[in-house]
């Protein structure tokens, strides 16, 4: 997807943005660690524990993968669950030495398609053996947690490989930027309903969350991914590449919420497409807005 001053190109290219790569783990914040056998009495065995995602399938190739490297968990999802949920990746944050503790959210995301299957990618940053769990809380008066859980073990002291766009991409100010498009508010001359930013600057690693409403042509459970715009020049030319796997979408109500973690310090242009297929339409419906992370 191009980008000019004022406006979005649209492409072929839009759906392939939504092939996105891995999403970075944030840091956990426990001090209390667990060994592979006290992970696995706890409910995160090597083998995925499926328990709670019968009839479902899952698929990990591995289960130790050095810092960084990308891995694929696949499968499908149980039949009662509808095609466009979303799946979150959680971390388990250990409180003692007894099993309990709480789930932290990563910014790691997959999508339920028409089929039930699913793909999640993804690259663990902080290193050790810790549990995941992967799946969605039932939309209930007492919600349940659907999904499954497994430990994993991240090795070695690598670096992130930088995206083609982002290494090569030309720095812009906040002047620049707003020009282009992204302002500090969230920008919807090119989505049909409301978004609200929370803020349009935080520190590196902490929650920043967009939400709003939908209109009429983005139905419920359209895929909005959030993307960073890699400027080519000062004049608003550039692309858009994903943000890891960072997805929602939007609720039966017509509502949507997005609350991501940005660990990458700098001020950039970024967006959250609505995945619609250019067969339905050809407009690009797309929020957009700058975050400066410190």
């Amino acid at each position: 997807m191009r980008r000019a001053m004022g406006g979005l190109i649209a492409t072929a290219s839009v759906l392939a943005l939504m092939a996105a790569p891995a999403a970075v783990a944030a840091p956990a914040d426990s001090t209390i660690t667990y060994t592979s056998q006290q992970l696995t009495k706890a409910g995160y065995p090597k083998k995925p524990n499926v328990v709670g995602w019968a009839p479902g399938t899952v698929s990990l190739p591995t289960n130790t993968a050095a810092q960084w490297e990308d891995v694929i968990i696949t499968g499908k999802a149980p039949s009662f669950t509808a095609p466009g949920q979303l799946l979150t990746m959680s971390r388990f944050i250990p409180s003692d030495r007894q099993g309990s503790g709480t789930m932290k959210p990563l910014n790691i995301t997959a999508v339920v398609q028409k089929d039930r299957s699913f793909s999640m990618h993804f690259q663990l940053g902080m290193t050790g053996t810790y549990g995941y769990s992967v799946g969605y809380l039932t939309d209930s008066v007492n919600p349940e947690f659907v999904g499954f859980q497994f430990q994993f073990t991240t090795t070695g002291s690598g670096k992130p490989a930088p995206s083609s766009g982002s290494s090569t991409a030309v720095p812009l100010t906040a002047r620049q930027l707003t020009k282009a498009g992204f302002t500090k508010t969230a920008n919807t001359n090119a989505w049909d309903g409301t978004a609200t930013l929370s803020t349009s600057k935080a520190p590196a690693g902490s929650p920043v969350t967009i939400k709003g409403t939908a209109g009429g042509t983005i139905k419920p459970g359209t895929v909005l991914t959030l993307n960073r715009f890699a400027a080519t020049d000062r004049f608003g030319s550039g692309s858009m590449e994903p943000v890891g796997d960072i997805q929602t979408v939007v609720a039966a109500d017509g509502t949507f919420s997005l609350t991501f973690e940005i660990n990458e310090r700098g001020l950039y242009g970024y967006d959250l497409l609505a995945n619609i297929p250019v067969s339905v339409t050809d407009e690009v419906y797309v929020i957009e807005f700058q975050l400066k992370t410190t």
